[in-house]
């Protein structure tokens, strides 16, 4: 009886292990997919935010001069990385125009996102590629959207998620992954700290 507890133990934990593994995978194909734009304001003060938001116009509305439609992600973060010193002027022109001296810091790279609701579904928390923006300390309240695919719309605009039906399924169901998401969260933080260790 015993040896048929332990049998049963042993398979329901190999189903546990592969059902968290083929999650892990489908975030890292979401993470594969997706590139965000984080801006971060000087401070919270009124005017700070204010040239925040007017900088996120700014760049979201040449964000497709950066990124052309039909490109594939790998060669929207190559196209993004040459054109930073452009979006850096770009960002401090605009600042300029507002009035705003604070410095400008644009990088792209993988930035720890926390999950994010959008209106219909819901981007997991991961380590996505990111177009990140400094305005001055950069310790003031951030704004973030979805580059590509291009997802920084106005509102009343219907977003297109990428058509890969896992990134679909994940994205739009998020309440059925949850779960199963937070024990990926954690082992990525273990392996983490063995990495780091």
């Amino acid at each position: 009886m015993k040896k048929a507890i332990r049998m049963l133990g042993l398979l329901l934990c190999a189903v546990i292990t592969a059902n968290l593994l083929q999650t892990e995978q489908m975030l890292e194909k979401v993470e594969h997919s997706v590139i965000r734009l984080h801006i971060l304001a000087n401070s919270d003060s009124t005017a700070d935010q204010t040239c925040k938001l007017l900088v996120r116009d700014a760049l979201v509305s040449r964000a497709a001069e950066w990124i052309p439609e039909h490109v594939t992600w790998k060669e929207s973060c190559a196209l993004l990385s040459e054109k930073l010193p452009e979006i850096q002027k770009a960002a401090e022109e605009t600042l300029r125009s507002a009035g705003c001296t604070d410095s400008v810091r644009v990088s792209f790279g993988k930035t720890a996102f926390p999950a994010r609701q959008y209106d219909g579904f819901t981007l997991p928390a991961g380590d996505y590629q990111a177009l990140r923006v400094e305005i001055g300390s950069g310790r003031g309240q951030n704004w973030w959207c979805i580059m590509y695919p291009s997802l920084c719309l106005p509102a009343a605009s219907e977003p297109e998620l990428p058509p890969d039906s896992d990134v679909r399924e994940l994205t739009e169901h998020t309440e059925k992954y949850e779960v199963r998401l937070k024990c990926v969260d954690a082992l990525r933080a273990v392996f983490r700290w063995l990495r780091d260790f």
